[in-house]
């Protein structure tokens, strides 16, 4: 008689089974070991584990209580078990009438460790087919490490169940069984999926605990799965959990407007815990081979997927390596570096709950903390990214530190800045003593990158950022460690913002009262920065913002609040800390006329306002208390709106953000940053909504598409003749010489600073007679300044001739002094003279993405497509040339930017693939074709045609070529 087929489910199950023995040598626990029923204790292998490893202990108990010791041991045990989580009576011991007991022995981390003798005496064992409670419920395993539990796994097999159907399972058992309170992870599975949580009570506590986005078999005739039980299974993972990754977070009290919190424990996501080992694992082997630490990773995480604890997961990892075999330490100091607003709460918050590493964190609040803690030898230093060159120069200067190994770990560079309008020059790294105030609009990875410096080998860099700037790609390399968006959306670790916008464009008309004396006619003031100035004019107007306040009342009353079972909040990102006062101030007032239950909070760095000179305090318009932190403020059930300039459009986690209404222009990174302050998690949270009122929605769009896979940018290897190059090129045009540059360095370190200026006057008078044309002027001074900012990115890798450095030295003070513009102050005058003649708000829809690649007409239909006709660039510029009077030079550009896209494999894509969808494509796609037109004249640095009605508006240049580039791409698909 054939035997009975086994289930798909039983066969995996014992698949696992025999490999836990097979693989592991775990060793099978039977019912019948487990005699303290009640805490499913097997007291014998506990009681035999402490003799192999406290015989001492053990022997003085015994000589105070005979034979009633070892019931000591057990009743104490349940004692403190009543109160206080298994695993970390595990981490800290037991204490027996004075004595104190290891429960188990983790890891040794270095030759002089006390586990290093006994961490072999650790045995794990497992019970399958778990049978507990009254009506014989069932676990499919459970395991113990010396005789103690500490996992549950529950297994489904997707011949007929998954792994929800495990999750649900933990869910519904009687949880007052102490078997779903003393393990520390409670693990379900199919045979592809993996979730996990550290207290099973709820289906919402469950998260995934995958490799990535699919997980698959490591070695042949595995389950998908694999991963799960030879490596989350595995005896050195487990007691590595036990004895580091494991953090309880303590409960929270109820304050006034925050609700009361019940401790509970952390454990890792996947991702988190495989970059930790990563990192650790690859520089401890870097240490061992070549006794220095200088390397550097990138870690390419995803925002809104726990940077934070991550930074200080690894931070607290650095901190407890060593040299295989001995007691040498292989970091002295970590430093993380962070943004102000995380060091004051993120990092601040999460550090705290390792309060193992209480005595050895040391947070840089003020200025003279930075140099007390290097002085007192603090192992974790958490600062701002401001003082990383002055504690890069302290180390390298300071004797007492020069040989220090040091570990840097950069949380994402974020800017801060608020309204200013740009800087002729890069500015350095701030002081220890010098405040943290807001910085010109610079890339702060790039200044970053630049002060790391390649051949200090006593110098660990970890860089964590979900969007890299190309400079730190070229500076770190490819990503060591990711974990996409694309990865953290699937998972639910975030919710899609870019899931769909609703659109606006703001309509103004401006006239300016201004007359300009005689001589000023000739002022040159760079097209962007005027565009932006003026468009400050009129999105500070307070008819404009009256009438856009309320649009967005209506929708946040309708749309947002609703969501997150009506707890949802919102932000208002808005153009400048002027207009974010206005707003502030007619939303309150709005609020008050409809009897509003909710507030508004307005988030910024307190300022001098322009118009009145008087001084504006975050603290006192919001009527915060002392010590008070708004964040804090915003978390009160009653205050559902919040208004920014730039403060906290990154850097900021408040789940229950389910709203963001952009009123400020926001592209490539930075859109990505700042919508992602909506991407937090929270329970019942599945929609969010985005308003954006600058017609910007297809570029949001598309900088989310380019960053949702990781990393758009590719380590390039860096080219050392590219400094030499440029430098030659600028001694060709015989404007400057060495001799120059020299004669500049002498007199900067010997001459007044009058000298210098007088010597600089002589300079621009040479090259304005050398170089007659404003072009060719424009042309250099641009050269100067890419061989700048070449020869500081280039010093990171290569050591350059002592005649280059003092050259850069020089073309960086001289190059922005050689065109007189018109200083910023007198572009104010003009501007604060203009007013809004007539302004309106006009709805444009409901921008979709349709999936991580390409946008979709949200009533675009599908029929057929238009005839594939080749449309020659000579015809459309000629009929440019018809409509609009453009330059030659104008009409090249034109040429070179239409050919380049009409060659765009990624647009021929799209295209062909929706060439039956005229709809899409002469709707949505069309604009974002014009958008990655603009945005290659803007990197052409072709400012004029960007704000020159002739290329911009609807039915202009920017449309004609895209349609154009659309139509070639058609005919070349046909």
């Amino acid at each position: 008689m054939p035997k009975p087929k086994k289930s798909p489910e039983l066969v995996f199950q014992e698949h696992i089974r025999d490999f836990l023995v097979r693989v592991h040598k775990y060793g099978l626990l039977e019912r019948s070991d487990l005699t303290d029923t009640d805490n499913f204790i097997a007291e014998d292998q506990l009681w035999a584990f402490l003799k192999a490893t406290q015989a001492e202990n053990l022997k003085k108990l015994e000589e105070d209580y005979g034979t009633d010791a070892r019931e000591e041991v057990f009743k104490a045990l349940r004692k403190e078990l009543a109160h206080t989580p298994l695993w970390m009576l595990m981490r800290h011991g037991l204490k027996v009438r004075g004595l104190e007991f290891r429960l188990f022995y983790p890891q040794p981390r270095s030759a002089a460790s006390a586990a290093s003798e006994k961490h072999s005496e650790n045995r794990i064992t497992f019970h399958p087919h778990f049978y507990f409670g009254e009506t014989n419920q069932e676990i499919d395993f459970v395991f113990f490490l010396n005789g103690l539990p500490i996992v549950a796994l529950e297994l489904k097999h997707e011949a007929n169940q998954n792994v929800h159907d495990a999750v649900a399972q933990f869910a519904r058992r009687d949880h007052t069984c102490k078997v779903f309170r003393h393990p520390f992870l409670y693990l379900a599975a199919d045979t592809s999926d993996v979730m996990a949580a550290t207290d099973p009570c709820r289906e919402e506590n469950f998260r995934w605990h995958n490799m990535g986005l699919k997980n698959a078999a490591l070695n042949p005739n595995e389950y998908p799965v694999e991963f799960l039980y030879r490596e989350v299974l595995s005896k050195d993972q487990l007691l590595e959990a036990l004895s580091f990754f494991l953090v309880r977070v303590p409960k929270r009290e109820e304050e006034e407007d925050r609700t009361e919190r019940p401790a509970f424990t952390m454990f890792p996501r996947y991702h988190q815990s495989r970059m930790v080992r990563k990192i650790s694992d690859d520089i401890s082997t870097h240490f061992a081979e070549k006794g220095d630490i200088g390397k550097k990773y990138l870690a390419d995480h995803s925002a809104g997927s726990g940077k934070t604890l991550s930074i200080c997961w690894l931070a607290d990892r650095l901190h407890s390596l060593y040299k295989p075999g001995t007691n040498e330490k292989l970091v002295d100091i970590t430093f993380i570096l962070t943004d102000r607003k995380s060091l004051d709460t993120n990092i601040r918050e999460d550090i705290a709950n390792f309060t193992h590493l209480k005595g050895v964190v040391g947070i840089a609040r003020k200025a003279d903390d930075l140099q007390r803690f290097l002085r007192d030898r603090k192992a974790i230093i958490v600062t701002t990214q401001q003082k990383f060159a002055w504690v890069l120069e302290e180390l390298k200067q300071n004797p007492a530190l020069k040989n220090l190994r040091v570990a840097f770990l950069i949380d994402e560079a974020h800017r801060s800045q608020e309204g200013q309008m740009g800087a002729a020059i890069r500015l350095p790294f701030r002081m220890v003593n010098e405040p943290d105030a807001d910085a010109p609009e610079l890339d702060p990875e790039e200044q970053l990158a630049n002060v790391i410096r390649e051949h200090d080998l006593n110098q660990l860099f970890i860089a964590f950022t979900a969007t890299p700037a190309p400079a730190t790609v070229d500076l770190f390399g490819a990503p060591f460690d990711s974990y996409t968006e694309a990865e953290a959306i699937a998972e639910g670790y975030i919710v899609d913002v870019a899931a769909s916008i609703i659109s606006y464009k703001t309509l103004y008309n401006l006239h300016c009262h201004f007359v300009p004396n005689k001589g000023e006619e000739e002022k040159v003031y760079p097209k962007g920065i005027v565009a932006k100035a003026l468009m400050n004019v009129a999105f500070q107007d307070d008819g404009l913002i009256q009438y856009k306040a309320e649009v967005m009342l209506r929708i946040f009353e309708e749309k947002v609040m609703p969501l997150v079972g009506g707890r949802a909040k919102a932000m208002i990102v808005t153009s400048s800390r002027v207009a974010g006062l206005r707003y502030f101030n007619i939303i309150k007032e709005k609020l008050k006329e409809r009897g509003a239950k909710y507030k508004v909070l307005y988030a910024f760095s307190d300022f001098t306002h322009p118009e009145t000179n008087e001084e504006i305090h975050e603290h006192a318009v919001n009527e915060l208390k002392d010590g008070e932190l708004i964040e804090e403020r915003f978390e009160g059930e009653d205050y559902r709106l919040m208004i920014v300039a730039s403060k906290f459009q990154t850097g900021f986690d408040q789940p229950l953000l389910a709203g963001m209404f952009l009123d400020k222009p926001v592209v490539d990174r930075n859109a990505v940053q700042t919508l992602s302050r909506l991407n937090r998690c929270h329970e019942g949270k599945k929609d969010v909504v985005v308003v954006d009122f600058t017609n910007n929605a297809k570029e949001i769009l598309k900088a989310f598409q380019k960053y949702r896979k990781g990393t758009p940018f590719a380590p390039e290897e860096p080219d050392e003749t590219l400094c030499t190059k440029l430098y030659a090129d600028i001694l060709a045009a015989e404007v400057f010489t060495q001799g120059d540059a020299a004669e500049f360095v002498r007199l900067v370190g010997t001459g007044t600073d009058a000298q210098v200026q007088f010597f600089v006057g002589g300079l621009r008078t040479r090259f304005k007679a050398r170089l007659v044309s404003s072009e060719d002027q424009k042309a250099f001074v641009y050269l100067l300044a890419r061989f700048v900012k070449v020869f500081h990115f280039l010093t990171s890798f290569f050591t350059f001739a002592p005649e280059l450095e003092m050259f850069a030295k020089f073309a960086e003070y001289v190059g922005p002094q050689l065109i007189k513009t018109g200083s910023v102050s007198d572009l104010m005058k003009q501007i604060r003279q203009t007013e809004v003649i007539k302004a309106a708000v006009q709805y444009q829809g409901e921008v979709r993405s349709g999936g991580p690649v390409k946008l979709r007409s949200s009533k675009g239909k599908k029929g057929v497509g238009p005839p594939p006709q080749k449309a020659s660039v000579q015809e459309m510029i000629a009929d440019i040339r018809a409509k609009y009077n453009i330059t030659d030079e104008e009409a090249l550009y034109i040429r070179q930017v239409t050919e380049e896209k009409s060659a765009d494999p990624d647009i021929r894509r799209t295209v062909i693939t929706h060439r039956d969808d005229s709809g899409y494509l002469k709707g949505a796609y069309q604009g974002q074709v014009n958008g990655e037109i603009q945005a290659a004249y803007e990197g052409l640095a072709r400012y004029e045609e960007l704000s020159d009605p002739k290329y911009i508006e609807t039915g202009a240049i920017f449309d004609i070529m895209a349609v154009t580039v659309i139509e070639n791409h058609l005919s070349v698909g046909a």
